[in-house]
């Protein structure tokens, strides 16, 4: 179950740390058990400062070895949000007019929000694998084959607070070293295997009684059309959204994405995208990821 974490202000206001404790690199609470945690995968948190620019400064360390090339990353990831208007404008929230949010956004300290995550690996070409304390690791996937090789890793703090993470033995020297971490699929003791079973639901005349919301909600964090399969998947998870979005994102990444015969979620059930499609998708699943964090 995903912990419960304050929400986030909205990306385009600039925000100061609350505690000179917290300017340098901040909050410390429970660093020690998510240094544990990470350790047992064999990976470590590198920290960077908290002045907000702490995602920029963790895509520098991630891809340089340098933090300090936080600005180079905000200019990088705001220019391809305003070249790729159309696909991120419906995303920009509190009715914040598109021209200002990406002022407001190319200023030294103001937040990354969730289009930014999206807007980074896209014209990073990265994916990016978010870890956060006791909860269920986050992926945003845009690339497959060997561009999916070089993912950038990040721990999420308190809602508030990104830094780097690398190989227990990077000597953070340059960039990252890449980081290999085997999917766990099995995130629920449930397990939908083939095709077979996926056309058995489809075929089958009976519907879940889950709500409207939470199957809209499946939807958009994966990219499934097919109603169906997202019920049986729902049932199969007792309800739980958070479990059934990762459950179908993991089965596809433990398939492969390349497998065009095995990825029974997005190549049967599920409609064809053209790439546009899949990055909007991307950019609704980092705001499903937001909402899910803060109502669970």
């Amino acid at each position: 179950m995903v912990q419960k974490k304050k929400k986030a202000a909205p990306a385009s206001k600039a925000r100061k740390p609350k505690r000179d404790a917290e300017k340098k690199f901040g909050k410390k609470t429970n660093m020690s058990e998510f240094r544990a945690q990470l350790d047992s995968i064999g990976v470590k948190i590198v920290e960077v400062t908290a002045d907000g620019n702490c995602f920029f400064r963790a895509m520098g360390d991630q891809l340089e070895g340098d933090e300090e090339q936080h600005m180079k990353y905000r200019e990088m990831v705001v220019q391809y949000i305003v070249k790729h208007r159309e696909e991120f404008e419906p995303f920009i929230e509190d009715e914040v007019p598109f021209d200002e949010y990406c002022d407001s956004m190319m200023k030294d300290g103001t937040w990354a929000g969730n289009m930014e995550l999206q807007a980074a690996s896209l014209v990073t070409r990265r994916n990016i694998c978010i870890h956060m304390l006791n909860s269920p690791r986050w992926y945003i996937n845009n690339f497959s084959g060997r561009e999916a090789t070089n993912m950038v890793h990040l721990s999420y703090h308190h809602g508030e607070h990104y830094n780097s993470v690398r190989l227990t033995e990077d000597t953070c020297q340059g960039p990252a070293i890449p980081v290999v971490i085997k999917t766990d699929a099995n995130v629920a003791s449930a397990s939908i295997n083939s095709q077979t079973k996926v056309k058995d639901v489809e075929k089958s005349s009976q519907r879940s009684t889950y709500d409207h919301t939470s199957v809209k909600l499946v939807m958009a964090g994966t990219g499934c059309s097919n109603v169906a399969v997202v019920e049986h998947v729902l049932e199969e998870m007792d309800g739980d959204v958070a479990t059934a979005i990762e459950y179908m994102i993991a089965e596809r990444l433990s398939l492969g994405s390349d497998d065009a015969d095995g990825d029974i979620y997005m190549n049967y059930a599920c409609n064809d995208n053209t790439e546009k499609d899949e990055h909007i998708f991307g950019i609704a699943e980092a705001f499903l990821s937001s909402w899910l964090l803060d109502e669970i």
